[in-house]
This record gives C-alpha cells, structure tokens and sequence, in this order.
C-alpha cells in the first residue's frame, strides 16, 4: 500500500506553488452549519457539528459513505450534516453537558472505521490527550481498541500544523479553550500565508452563532504567545487540532491513485488526441469513453480561461481579479478529487473541482485580491492547473496547464 509520506511528497509542488506566492488556502466548498441549525440543540452540540463537518468534508471528496443522502430528497447537502450532528451527539454526551475531546476522537474513529476500516489516519494533536481520555472515558488510551483506524497522538497544535492540512485539503477539528474547561469546537477553513502585525490571519467554520455571531465564518487571528492562540474576543489557547488523513483510495471510488501493488501495470493505451489545451476556443475532442477497462486512465486540461477584475469592497482600492476557465476529463476513465490551481500575478488559490467522469467537464473560477491598483502589472498574467499536486495518474501529464491574461480594460461587469 502507498506509503502517507509517498503521497505526501506528492503534494509538494502544490506547497510549493502557494508558498511562492504568499497567498490564501480557502476551502470554499466546506459545509456551514451551526449548532443553532440543528432542532432542539444546545451549545454543547458545537462538537458532533464540527465532527459531522469533517464527515461531510470527506463525503464531498471521494468517500461517500460518511455522509449520505440521509433525509432521503436526493441531495447531499448541509441538511445531511445536520442529520448526521444529531446521531453524533449521543455518543459525544451532548446532552449530558459539554463535549471532551475524547468523546468527540472516539466517535470519528469508531464511524470511520466502521465505513472503512483501513483507510484512514486520525491525527491528535495534543499530547495531553492520554491523561484526559482516561479521566473521560473511564479507562486508559489505547490505539488497539480502535480496529480498522490509526489513531496517532502528535505535538501541540500550532499555525504550521494547521496550515499544513489546509495545503493539502484536509480541514480539521479546532479545539479552544483554557484547561481544565472543556473546548469550543470548529473546524478549519482558511489561512493567509502572510503574517500580520497581530497574528497569521485565519477563519474558521462559525459552530456556535450564538457565542461568535450570525457570520457562518469566524475570521480570527491565530498568534504565538507561548502557545498558540486564536483572537476571539481575546486570546483562547489552541488546545487541540483533530485531522482526518486518508491513506488509501477508497475502494468504491472508479479511479485514483493506485497503489504500487494493486497496480495492474501494462499500457494504458492511447487515451486519444486531448487536442490542444493552450487554445481557449477548442475544448478538444475527448473522445468516446467506452469501456475503460483495468488500465484506464483519466486525462486533465483547462481550456475557455477567461480573466476580469473589479474594485475591493473596502477603501483599499485593491484589485480584485475573477479567473474562470474548464476542466476537461478527456481520458478513458473518471477522475476523483481533482483540484484547480488558479493563479493571477503570482497570487493563487486552490479550488475543489470534484469528481469528473470520462468526457466530462467542469467550469472553475477563483477570486483572487491583487493589491493596489499601484503595484498592479498590466497584462493580468493568469493561469490554471489542473490536478497541481499531481495526485491522479493520468494518461498524459504534461497537458494540465493553461496560461492566459487579461488586460485593464476586462473590468467585471
């Protein structure tokens, strides 16, 4: 099996790329829900809502079965996370009082092992976390009891930590609060990789808008000061940080990455003439899908990438750039979790383009803050990438990119 570190290495060029231009990481698809939205609530239900976010996080991208349609209205939307915060809530004693941290890790670990045992790691920071498991759970930790996940206990949490994860797509569960209290929970969505003279800008999914405001997004400050602590209305300890790393492609999933062994090798065939991806007029002809077979491969490029900008909504009179392009799957075979880098004046953000099926096509778009209209470079130099860690093995890896720009005059109308 494909080693965590094989594909993290993977992911390099992606950190690369969003490092070189000190941009944001935004998971703009992540579900908004709040403990207020779910009937008959209480505060205590911050917990299962911020755990029912991850589910759906991962549900969204590859792994279905830990959210499902589960008001039966064909749809898996915010509904289902709500519905699924309420069937956490019991495990996580939410009725009962506040959520501990060990309550909320043991409810992860036994549903995803559950759906599927084997593929995923369960990342806790927080050294601490023996000591309170056994004041909470009445007996001692022990990674044995949990068949079918790894739970891995790490460092404190800290800005790095959570920054990580956001570069490779994973949120997480925040935990704030001053010990022996128990925590607020939220979960990861965005960060700034530039550091402002109070702390590293970030924002959280708002869980309790009762405590933090009506905003389904928390925008906060997240600073060292002997720890690491977020600004929300004062300076809460970042007491634990809970990730969910998947280690294996699910196996319901039509294509991904395969692993070494599973590896069927032989050739892939020609996948067809993807025709060329530079001409924003010419999506190409992906061809007939037809049968994919065992050695299938799915093929990524970007074409009709179109470029505008328009005013900042504040008195910065920054430039505020729209990049829109198409992701086509010209390949013989789907490809799953695909993602988009967009990119304009080096300023770039990655966006979800999802699952694309065999001759399928997706439109992406990104906005992106430029800076002042002083510094700003004319052309607008953009482009797109599809798949930029290159995490799906394609039939053709070296069609992914397309280049374009736009001149002052593509205001957005």
């Amino acid at each position: 099996m494909r080693r965590l570190a094989s594909t993290l290495l993977l992911l390099l060029p992606l950190l690369v790329s969003l490092a070189a231009g000190a941009q944001s990481i935004e998971l703009e698809d992540l579900h908004l829900v709040s403990w207020n939205d779910v009937p008959g609530a209480i505060p205590s239900f911050a917990g299962p809502v911020s755990a029912a976010i991850l589910m759906a996080w991962h549900g969204d991208h590859g792994y279905r079965e830990l959210l499902e349609d589960r008001n039966g209205d064909g749809r898996i939307d915010e509904a289902d996370t709500v519905l699924l915060a309420l069937e956490f809530a019991d495990p996580m004693g939410s009725l009962d009082g506040p959520v501990w941290d060990p309550r909320l890790v043991d409810t992860i670990a036994v549903y995803v092992a559950d759906r599927y045992p084997e593929t995923f790691e369960l990342l806790v920071y927080d050294p601490s976390f023996p000591e309170e498991y056994a004041d909470h759970m009445g007996r001692p930790f022990r990674p044995t009891d949990y068949p079918g996940i790894s739970i891995v206990l790490l460092e404190e949490p800290s800005h790095s930590a959570y920054t990580e994860h956001l570069e490779q797509m994973r949120p997480g569960v925040v935990g704030i609060g001053f010990e022996p209290d128990p925590n607020q929970f939220s979960v990861s969505r965005s960060a700034v990789l530039a550091e402002e003279p109070d702390g590293w800008p970030v924002d959280l999914a708002n869980t309790d808008q009762d405590a933090f405001g009506p905003s389904r997004v928390l925008e906060t400050l997240l600073r060292e000061d002997g720890r690491w602590a977020f600004e929300v209305g004062g300076w809460i300890p970042f007491e634990t940080f809970i990730v969910l790393v998947p280690i294996r492609v699910a196996e319901s999933e039509p294509n991904g990455e395969r692993f070494p062994e599973d590896d069927p090798g032989g050739d892939p065939g020609d996948p067809g003439d993807p025709g060329d991806p530079g001409d924003p007029g010419d999506p190409g002809d992906p061809g007939d899908p037809g049968d994919p077979g065992p050695t299938a491969l799915p093929n990524l490029w970007v074409t009709d990438m179109t470029g505008c900008w328009s005013w900042s909504n504040d008195t910065r009179e920054h430039v505020i750039a729209t990049v829109t392009g198409i992701v086509h799957n010209g390949g013989q075979a789907t490809a799953s979790n695909v993602w988009a880098l967009v990119m304009a004046n080096g300023v770039s953000k990655t966006v979800s383009v999802g699952t694309l099926a065999a001759g399928a096509q997706k439109t992406v778009s990104a906005t992106l803050d430029l800076g002042s209209i002083d510094t700003m470079l004319w052309p607008a130099q953009t482009s797109i990438t599809a798949d930029p860690s290159n995490l799906i093995t394609e039939a053709d890896e070296t069609n992914n990119s397309t280049n374009s720009a736009f001149p002052q005059s593509a205001t957005c109308h």
